[in-house]
């Protein structure tokens, strides 16, 4: 329980207890009950920047976030927010910031409790849309559309932190790929299916992906694939090339970046049932996870010391490891950093790239019934709200 809670509940007993000793005929005034959501001429509209409808204090500065004691019991009310990852407990975009949100006690401060759960993308979509969780993380917002399509689903995106493709294509050193176009001809390696981000690269690049040959790999070691013979490797920027450079294996990337391929990275989603019933507690929610992300930027070692009271917790079943989770954050938070635009406030979610991801992946053939409406799966007003200009609105006390 926050202290400013606590001194609501003191505050409203001293109040009942006069009201007992007082005159029998005396006019009273229930208190709210602190178990009840808040009327809506009570809490602040979640799609605009929240403002205090009441005269502050005195003595007091007014409270820019609208945050109050009622605000506090409505947050308090709902329960336990079920946060399912993407990628377990991974020092990743979308997962390390609400794990740090909930270590540094972030959530408690704005009176949430939330459960943060290892997931897997996409499959912890799923489990929003079925009303199990109310927030999870996605791969990119490609996955969060194609969950929607599949699923029937409501998922909207909260929170757009990597501006870019997490996935890249590694070639050995000396490679005559150069280009996604030369692709064709060669032996790609693959892990499952060749991620949407690469898929639209080689769309973009005008070729068919029938002109590589696939072949599916075992096992997630670089190393061994590349000596496998194959020509060229899916992998994440923030994983393999770490590996492969440990090992002393020499290699060229081939980044979606550096070809103008419009992707993202880490999003966060929830359902639009769950914020039209809880504006409020969404806006707090959003606001949260982005001071989680501003402390894990400026403390990196810090913010995976709190990932991996998780992973250790849950007994390491991937066998993480501190340096390689490490590398990861400080390669993604460089890439947050690097491509959000100057004077917008980290995570805000991109419509136009987020619009040009989604017409690549169509161009790619990712959506056979045509252009989704994807435009109903993202909310930009939420995080707006938790900002002004780059400094997060945060409750005063």
């Amino acid at each position: 329980m926050s202290k400013r809670f606590k001194v609501f509940v003191v505050i409203l007993a001293l109040a009942l207890v006069a009201g007992a000793c007082g005159d029998d005929d005396a006019v009273t005034t229930d208190a709210p009950d602190a178990t009840d959501a808040p009327t809506a001429t009570e809490a602040p509209a979640s799609t605009e920047a929240p403002a205090s409808t009441e005269a502050p204090a005195s003595t007091e500065a007014p409270d820019p976030s609208g945050f109050s004691e009622e605000r506090c019991a409505s947050n308090a009310a709902y329960g336990t927010v079920t946060f399912v990852t993407g990628f377990d407990f991974a020092a990743a975009a979308g997962i390390i910031d609400v794990i740090v949100a909930d270590g540094e006690g972030y959530f408690e401060e704005l009176c949430i409790d939330v459960d943060v759960q290892p997931g897997f993308a996409p499959s912890n979509g799923a489990l929003v849309i079925e009303g199990q969780a109310q927030m999870g993380e996605a791969g990119s917002f490609a996955e969060l559309v194609s969950n929607n399509v599949a699923g029937e689903g409501d998922l909207v995106a909260l929170m757009h932190w990597g501006r870019t493709a997490i996935e890249a294509i590694v070639v050995p050193e000396g490679s005559d790929i150069e280009t996604f176009a030369d692709l064709c001809g060669n032996l790609i390696g693959i892990k499952g299916d060749l991620p949407r981000s690469l898929a639209a690269a080689v769309s973009i690049a005008g070729i068919e992906r029938s002109c590589f040959e696939e072949i599916l790999l075992d096992g997630f070691d670089p190393v061994a694939h590349l000596a496998l013979g194959i020509d060229a490797l899916p992998v994440y920027k923030s994983n393999e090339p770490n590996t492969l450079t440990l090992n002393g294996t020499a290699f060229t990337l081939l980044d979606p970046k550096d070809f103008d391929v419009p992707s993202s990275f880490g999003m966060t989603f929830s359902s639009q049932s769950f914020i039209d019933e809880n504006p409020d507690l969404a806006q707090d929610l959003v606001r949260a996870l982005a001071k989680g992300n501003e402390f894990a930027q400026a403390n990196p070692e810090a913010a995976i010391d709190h990932a991996f009271d998780l992973i250790d917790a849950a007994g390491n079943p991937l066998y993480f490891a501190m340096a390689q989770e490490l590398y990861r954050w400080n390669t993604e938070s460089a890439l947050i950093t690097d491509l959000t635009p100057a004077g917008v406030g980290p995570g805000i979610p991109d419509v136009t790239l987020l619009g040009a991801e989604i017409d690549a992946m169509v161009g790619a053939g990712l959506f056979p019934a045509g252009m989704p409406d994807w435009e109903s799966m993202v909310n930009t007003s939420l995080a707006e709200s938790v900002y002004d200009g780059t400094t997060i609105i945060w409750p005063a006390g």
